[in-house]
């Protein structure tokens, strides 16, 4: 691999397989003026994909609380949704530590501008286009020198890049010039948990693409190229993680079932439980992909002020599912259908698209999921 941006990571997934237009749309739906421009080139003999975000110039720099309620109302699907806000929330901590300032009152520079943000979104939107479930890679590349910056130069890699990587296992080329941006940092980080190995996971191979990068390397293609497959061994492998907890009030408990999803767990949840000498508590619990364990384990006891979690491996059994579009007198909506052996049993409209709906159009949000549920069912009938 060459460089890590953001960029990079998004032109290597639309070379994957994920579609373009829909992608950009997925970015639009943050209310930004930009637009995808792709272009085909090549780098050592290798065919690949440079894009580029063209957006309106802005002078406004954009906090993470900001950034955080463009992602919220964009009607992304929970786990790009999550993943997004994941990337934004280890740039905010990042930028926070070096300029000594809390990480919601972070103002972002170049990666609060519309392009780095679809950098980010746009690749959590493709990696759910292309149904994603896992991503791994290896460990990135820092890179050496100076680079120009908001504040002035900058020695490589920045000071932002190291913060996010802090804990991960990196690699140190002789290239003089940044290899890993704050953005792709982040992003990798957030959609793997932080765990960079050398050895990629057993697959049976889908596709591959490669984004391109517009230095020139010495000793390496200035290429990132995305591998697509389906994992070998039991599907869905996860681990539950739980802690009992009697001191904390009702809203922060529901702020953490909150904080746990939009931080990329599949599901959290809350149990009333009965604990010693009868007191009344709460188990809060939430399904945790192996390498986002320590993640969220930590967030979900800084959330709650609980010491410790306790945590177990699961096996599940998982449904395919895709995801259609309906168009409905007041609007559009997508919804999640599930199958089983090529046959269709389950129909679920996207709880962020109905929702925003029933506020749009004064409609009660169940008679939205009504007429979603219909106007899926008959799309399927009438499909081949």
């Amino acid at each position: 691999m060459g460089g890590a941006a953001g960029d990079m990571i998004l032109a290597s997934l639309i070379s994957a397989g994920a579609p373009a237009g829909e992608v950009e749309e997925s970015v639009r739906g943050l209310g930004l003026p930009v637009r995808l421009e792709l272009r085909r080139v090549e780098i050592s003999g290798i065919a690949a994909l440079g894009l580029r975000v063209d957006a309106p110039e802005e002078h406004a720099h954009r906090t993470f609380r900001d950034i955080r309620r463009l992602i919220e109302g964009s009607g992304l699907p929970e786990r790009a949704a999550g993943r997004a806000l994941a990337a934004f929330g280890l740039l905010a901590a990042a930028e926070g530590r070096v300029h000594g300032v809390p990480p919601e009152e972070v103002a972002f520079h170049e990666v609060g501008a519309a392009d780095s943000i679809a950098d980010i979104v746009g690749a959590c939107a493709a990696l759910e286009l292309l149904g994603a479930e896992t991503v791994s890679c290896g460990p990135l590349p820092m890179g050496s020198g100076v680079v120009e910056a908001a504040h002035g130069p900058l020695p490589v890699p920045g000071p932002a890049t190291l913060e996010v990587l802090r804990g991960c296992r990196v690699r140190w080329p002789e290239e003089e010039r940044e290899m890993t941006t704050p953005t792709g940092a982040a992003l990798l980080r957030a959609l793997t948990g932080g765990e960079f190995s050398d050895a990629a996971p057993p697959m049976v191979l889908g596709a591959a693409g490669y984004g391109a990068g517009t230095a020139r390397l010495r000793g390496a293609p200035n290429l990132l190229r995305a591998v697509v497959g389906r994992l070998e061994g039991p599907v869905g492998g996860l681990e539950v993680l739980e802690a009992n907890i009697d001191d904390a009030p009702g809203e922060v408990l529901g702020a953490a079932v909150e904080r746990l999803l939009e931080a990329g767990a599949p599901d959290a949840w809350l149990e009333p439980v009965v604990m010693k000498r009868g007191r009344g508590a709460y188990k809060l619990c939430a399904l945790a992909r192996r390498q986002d364990r320590e993640r969220l384990a930590r967030l979900m006891m800084r959330e709650t002020g609980s010491l410790g979690v306790r945590h177990h491996g699961v096996g599940r059994t998982v449904a395919e599912r895709r995801l259609v579009e309906v168009e409905l007198p007041y609007g559009r909506c997508r919804v999640k259908v599930g199958s089983l052996d090529g046959e269709d049993f389950a129909v679920a409209p996207e709880h962020a698209d109905a929702a925003r709906l029933a506020r749009e159009s004064g409609r009660p949000l169940p008679r939205v999921y009504d007429d979603a549920r219909r106007a899926a069912s008959e799309l399927l009938r009438q499909s081949p």
